[in-house]
């Protein structure tokens, strides 16, 4: 089974598409002459970095008809309010089935009719990924309307602090234990339907990735304003929709997903630390650092999964010093069992 190969190379775009070199294709017998032209609808970004339909900027194209492939991987750009394309193609006599892609991230494709168009090897980071799928289209005087989707999931952890007593000093942040990669199957379904979803498989196996770190050795001092210490840093917002396992600590190490904030926290009056110390378990301190790291699970009463095309803010507010070894209580009282009298 051929498939369309594509990899996103984490952080960064991946070049240009090529454009065909020839000249316009001459309307045959089996065209009608009228050239194809498309329209692009993006979903509204929630945060400045996603594509949205005022900044998609261009895609590339695939489109079949009666097992020919008359557009293969054509690239498809603004130009003002419209979109154009070189060579030009005309409408065939048979419906036509359209397939985009938004950025441009090939490393190689062999895409043909009745395949699954699957886009392999995607990864984590900087690229808002998007696809659309128009099916059965015949030669229209409108444009193709091609509604682009969200592949994959956007993630945001805000960090902040309101203590009047400590500062929170963060040097690093990740996520542990998820999927970092995997493959997009696009649907055969118009994406401006509902049920136009692409399905993800094949993801790799639980790892760890950074979110921030310290490029200057200096930390950054947590405010009462929430931020996201990513942007500007390494710019990790999209990933691959995933299950999350709730955090748990067994057979001494964590399970499950959980984001990781490696910290120092100081009282303000006196700037003696105050966490980590002495009395802060070895599985809780970053080696090689004066770092302590503090765990906060990923997965919620109300998110248990990542889903593509949607945003999620995860508003971490650090107030005190943290240690699972304090000993603390959580009283229940069970009620009295009501019975009848005899």
């Amino acid at each position: 089974m051929k498939t369309l190969l594509f990899m996103v190379i984490p952080l960064a775009l991946m070049g240009a598409a090529c454009s065909g070199d020839n000249e316009p294709s001459k309307p045959d017998s089996k065209t009608s002459g009228k050239e194809i032209s498309f329209y692009a609808m993006a979903p509204k970004g929630t945060r400045a970095p996603s594509t949205t339909t005022a900044t998609l900027q261009d895609f590339i194209v695939y489109a079949f008809t009666d097992s020919s492939v008359i557009m293969n991987g054509v690239t498809v750009k603004r130009n003002g309010g419209s979109w154009t394309y070189s060579p030009v193609v005309y409408w065939p006599s048979s419906p036509v089935d359209f397939y985009a892609v938004s950025p441009d991230i090939r490393t190689g494709s062999d895409m043909t009719p009745d395949s699954d168009e699957v886009i392999r090897g995607i990864s984590c980071g900087s690229t808002d990924l998007l696809y659309a799928v128009s099916m059965n289209e015949l030669e229209s005087l409108t444009p193709v309307p091609l509604t682009f989707r969200h592949a994959m999931s956007r993630v945001s952890i805000m960090l902040s602090s309101t203590s009047d007593r400590y500062s929170v000093e963060v040097y690093h942040v990740s996520v542990n234990n998820i999927s970092l990669t995997g493959d997009f199957t696009l649907p055969k379904v118009n994406t401006s339907d509902e049920s136009g979803l692409g399905t993800w498989s094949g993801l790799s196996a639980s790892a760890k990735t950074l979110l921030y770190y310290n490029m200057d050795g200096a930390s950054t001092l947590l405010s009462t304003t929430p931020r996201d210490l990513t942007e500007g840093n390494l710019n990790i917002s999209f990933f691959v929709p995933q299950t999350l396992e709730p955090l748990d600590y067994s057979s001494g190490d964590f399970t499950g997903d959980f984001m990781q904030i490696d910290c120092v926290v100081k009282d303000k009056s006196t700037g003696e630390t105050v966490w980590p110390n002495e009395n802060t378990p070895s599985y809780l301190l970053v080696a090689q650092t004066d770092c302590g790291r503090m765990l906060f699970p990923l997965a919620t009463p109300t998110v248990t999964s990542w889903q593509q095309g949607y945003s999620y803010v995860y508003n971490v507010v650090i107030n005190k010093t943290y240690s699972v070894d304090t000993i603390e209580f959580a009283p229940v009282v069970k009620d009295y069992i009501v019975t009848q009298p005899f």
